[in-house]
């Protein structure tokens, strides 16, 4: 397989993964929308979708411009270097690549709701007096704590995943005999 192919599939899988997330986040604002009109919060129901919006042209965007110039990008990132690469795909390196993307895509997906929460402690949005909490308050608090937490667990399997794919994808002692190969019973 040749560098520039390798390449060019590694943006194929991202250009996927942007046109996935551009649907879901369609649909997040389209639920927004249709059930934000019939609620009281229809006042405040820009900086409701606000968020959802602006990740939504920011897939949308990501998505068209990768999906287009893929060939492109993939000559510039390999500098017109035409050469093959012989590699060796083992248990590990596969198992130890599945879970840096998992931790990534969870690590993306926490952001939005930490900075959503972080920046409605500094834009005063609350129009309720007194200890009062209404629902709206603790599902923000709730679904803040829970980006968080998984924002941290992301973040350490991340830093600890070359020790979690080696203690996972430990293959067994085997041995080869005229190209027959033999489980070790030990």
């Amino acid at each position: 397989m040749k560098k520039l192919q390798l390449v060019e599939l590694g943006m194929i899988a991202t250009a996927l993964i942007m046109g996935y997330k551009m649907i879901t986040s369609l649909l997040t604002l389209m639920t927004s929308l249709l059930f934000g009109l019939g609620t009281g919060i229809s006042g405040n129901l820009m900086m409701a979708i606000l968020p959802t919006a602006l990740f939504f042209a920011f897939y949308t965007i990501t998505f068209f411009l990768l999906a287009r110039n893929i060939k492109p990008l993939a000559r510039f990132i390999c500098r017109g270097n035409e050469e093959s690469l012989e590699f060796k795909l083992t248990k590990v390196a596969v198992l130890h690549v599945i879970i840096i993307a998992i931790c990534l895509s969870t690590f993306l997906q926490t952001i939005p709701d930490i900075m959503q929460y972080i920046a409605s402690k500094f834009i005063d949005t609350n129009q309720y007096s007194g200890d009062f909490e209404p629902s709206e308050l603790r599902t923000g608090k709730i679904r803040f704590w829970n980006s968080l937490i998984g924002f941290i667990i992301s973040v350490v399997l991340l830093i600890t995943s070359k020790n979690i794919a080696s203690f996972f994808g430990k293959e067994e002692p085997s041995y080869e005999i005229g190209g027959e190969k033999i489980e070790s019973n030990l």
